[in-house]
């Protein structure tokens, strides 16, 4: 896989997946920016992978502005944004239970999160070459086996990707990403909490996909080998 002469901005980029996807973006030989709320593991990225690393919050649009207007004044272009940024809460809360505000809080971070991109990345990726949009879903959003809130954001993230696709269709590529259980320190969080509150035995053993796994699709979706790929992939 080939990224050389690739502007490449990852949000999400300091953990799991994300971080995954930073470092094999750049070892392929693009520029790599990524983006991050969490600031301590986004400059510990940076650090060991060489990549440019920038704060962000995904539910705030001036934020989001203020990050590819960074980008542009740094680079002029993009040629591929990938989407990773997520959240995941309420795994095991009832529906007659289930907070309105974490659910919104939820949304504003997998869904807004990612039309925000969309919104100010586009003007960007129209002077990159072959530009690509890459967002990440989940097997949850076609199996209902999350919480209401995170299933529901990443059906919308779904949806949002197809439309993406339809109304720029010949001049951003957009893909959708689905992947299934990966192991990431949310999805550990969630499994401690599942055996915390069911029972059941430690996590070794479980049949988790690693990071890199889809960081490596996600990273061959960024290139021009994948040009004539369309619509929405899913993964392990």
């Amino acid at each position: 896989m080939n990224l050389q002469g690739k502007t490449i901005l990852i949000v999400g980029g300091a953990t799991g997946i994300g971080k995954a996807t930073v470092e094999i973006c750049k070892a392929a030989g693009a520029t790599v920016e990524f983006a991050d709320f969490n600031e301590a593991a986004g400059v510990e990225t940076a650090q060991q992978t060489g990549a440019t690393f920038r704060q962000v919050d995904v539910t705030s649009e001036s934020s989001v502005a203020a990050l590819f207007k960074a980008v542009g004044e740094a680079h002029g272009k993009l040629d591929a944004l990938i989407q990773t940024a997520g959240v995941l809460k309420g795994a095991f809360i009832d529906v007659e239970n289930f907070d309105v505000a974490m659910f919104k809080n939820v949304i504003d971070v997998n869904l807004v999160g990612n039309l925000l991109s969309a919104k100010y990345g586009v003007p960007l990726l129209k002077r990159g070459s072959k530009p690509v949009i890459v967002l990440v879903s989940s097997g949850a959003a076609v199996n209902g086996s999350s919480s209401y809130a995170y299933g529901a954001s990443k059906g919308g993230v779904n949806t949002l990707g197809i439309t993406l696709a339809n109304k720029l269709a010949g001049v951003v590529r957009v893909n959708v990403v689905m992947p299934g259980n990966i192991d990431t320190a949310m999805k550990r969080t969630v499994i401690d909490e599942q055996m915390a509150k069911f029972g059941g035995g430690d996590q070794q053993g479980l049949d988790l996909g690693v990071p890199a796994g889809v960081g490596r699709v996600l990273a061959w979706l960024a290139s021009d080998e994948a040009d004539y790929v369309r619509g929405m992939i899913t993964t392990r």
